[in-house]
């Protein structure tokens, strides 16, 4: 396989105290840790298939087993991906997950091409999960692949030039809005920055935690006691790397909410208007659980200055849920849309906004994943930022990534599908290859046709369609 293109050397997490990661991500031999021993054995185990009981029942968990249809099935799967030759490591990535085990992502190489693995060790080291998809070959097949993940998609592969400019190498339906999810906060994080500049916040700044301002989802700011103080940059760490609703949501409030609409704007969105009033997460998640769906139906049947009213009066005062909902709920008339175009153009933002004195912290916050979970080589990604999104019904990943060359990649996706929720790790490893396989594609060569430049948006653009269909 030849060399991928640019991740962030975002990997020093054990200095912010949100994760572990392996010292030795780099290419060649993972390291002795648990899940890097079961990487290595998979490998060796490629090469002398089929493997037999005993072996297998020594390195799988009974439940991974079962899934993968037994024995025979782990071996089919392995040899479907492997070839005659055997696998090899191209890439490997991996991190310490708090409480039940480790995951690790790599590159393997086999006969029939490049696989993304998605390999995770429960506490004992077994493996709990294992995933190895192929990379697209081509954009015909990454289009078809996602074409095959849900009814409606949209994706952008497109180069940042040095001016901000995103020049599209390719994409399936990139001016189409989509229901994104938590990459919404990409907003949300540059109207943060922006106040620093201005000099209405501090990154360093102190702000307690309110219990009328948590939300949902789980996350460090939920298990933390009100009045408890933490500066704005850890909420801003937390806001990306764990995607905390709870942290989110107190910094729209310390910040305001016209600001993060503002900064839809400021990012060159092409329709800002889909997204006003910008919902914080807390009153997305009771519009789909309170009485669901008469709250829902009501919000949506306003315009908007009157559901501005209706937060105010009637959402605000509505029951926080204890759990989630497992169906799509109003997925294309309650969230956060955004094209993937308009993502390009917030990387960009933030991109501007990290180069500037004193804003270090943007930086910080998108770089903590990075793009690990792609397993890309961080010789050739030495630098990458991540964002994604999820509800039932919809997903969003977005990485934007340098390459030792010294260019910038952008790969924005968004599926979705209205009638079933599409969330599941099956499917979230299928996006994790073809976004990885995107960087690959994205690699200037003579094969590839001219890229064409996104101009800055009009200032009146026809507003899109967000009814179901």
């Amino acid at each position: 396989m030849r060399r991928l293109l640019p991740v962030l050397t975002a990997l020093a997490l054990s200095a912010t105290g949100l994760a572990t990661a392996h010292a030795s991500d780099r290419q060649g031999q993972p390291p002795n840790t648990p899940v890097g021993r079961q990487v290595s054995w998979l490998v060796d185990a490629s090469k002398r298939l089929p493997v037999s009981e005993t072996e297998v029942r020594e390195h799988l968990s009974p439940a991974l087993l079962e899934e993968l249809g037994g024995v025979g099935g782990f071996n089919d799967k392995l040899a479907k991906a492997a070839g005659p030759e055997g696998l090899s490591l191209d890439s490997f990535r991996s991190q310490r997950a708090p409480r039940d085990g480790s995951e690790a992502y790599a590159l393997l190489d086999g006969e029939e091409g490049t696989h993304h693995a998605v390999v995770v060790t429960d506490k004992q080291g077994d493996l709990a999960s294992l995933h190895l998809t192929a990379l697209p070959s081509s954009w015909r097949e990454l289009d078809e692949r996602l074409r095959a993940v849900a009814p409606d998609v949209s994706f952008l592969a497109a180069e940042v030039n040095k001016q901000g400019r995103c020049r599209t190498l390719h994409g399936l339906a990139p001016r189409t809005p989509r229901p994104i999810g938590s990459a919404f906060k990409l907003y949300v994080l540059g109207a943060l920055a922006k106040a620093v500049r201005e000099g209405r916040a501090s990154w360093d700044e102190r702000l307690a935690v309110r219990e009328e301002w948590k939300s949902v989802g789980g996350g460090p700011i939920d298990e933390l006691p009100a009045g408890t103080k933490l500066p704005l940059r850890q909420y801003a760490n937390h806001m990306i790397f764990y995607s905390d609703n709870s942290a989110t949501d107190h910094l729209m409030h310390r910040i305001g909410r016209k600001a993060v609409e503002e900064q839809q704007a400021a990012f060159q969105m092409a329709d800002p208007r889909a997204n006003r009033p910008l919902l914080l997460t807390r009153e997305l998640a009771q519009l789909k659980s309170a009485d669901y769906p008469r709250h829902a139906d009501a919000y949506t049947a306003l315009g908007e200055r009157d559901r501005r009213r209706y937060l105010t009066d009637v959402v605000s005062k509505l029951p926080v849920p204890s759990s989630s909902w497992k169906e799509p709920r109003h997925i294309n008339s309650v969230e956060w849309f955004a094209r993937p175009d308009d993502i390009c153009r917030a990387f960009s933002g933030l991109r501007a906004q990290a180069g500037s004195g004193g804003q270090k912290p943007v930086d910080t916050s998108l770089s903590l994943m990075g793009t690990r979970t792609l397993g890309l080589d961080t010789d050739a990604w030495p630098t990458g930022w991540f964002k994604g999104g999820s509800e039932p019904g919809v997903i969003s990943r977005n990485f934007m990534a340098g390459s030792a060359s010294g260019k910038t990649y952008v790969v924005s996706l968004s599926v979705s599908d209205r009638k079933e929720n599409v969330s599941n790790s099956a499917t979230a490893a299928e996006l994790l290859a073809l976004s990885a396989g995107a960087f690959e594609l994205a690699e200037p060569s003579t094969s590839t046709p001219p890229a064409t430049t996104l101009q800055p948006t009009p200032s009146n653009p026809t507003p899109p369609d967000h009814s179901p269909h």
